[in-house]
This record gives C-alpha cells, structure tokens and sequence, in this order.
C-alpha cells in the first residue's frame, strides 16, 4: 500500500514543484513591481 502511494508521489512531484515556484516567481515579480513602484513615487 505504501509504494502505491509513494509511486502516485512520484509522479505528481514533478506538478507539485512546478506549481510552486510559480507561486514563487509570481510572488518575487509582485514585490520587484511593488519595490519599482515605490521608488518611482520617491
């Protein structure tokens, strides 16, 4: 029962790891934005 779900892992990983550095490049590219922002104001 365990490999099985270490098997489904397994292949989800590869979705699961994309998925987050897209959260993470999303949130880096929002603070560069805010940051770019804000200089421009000053």
């Amino acid at each position: 029962m365990f490999n099985l779900v270490k098997d489904d892992f397994d292949e989800n990983s590869d979705d699961i790891l994309n998925s987050i550095n897209k959260m993470l490049e999303k949130n880096k590219k929002e603070k560069e934005e805010k940051s770019n922002k804000e200089e421009k104001e000053n």
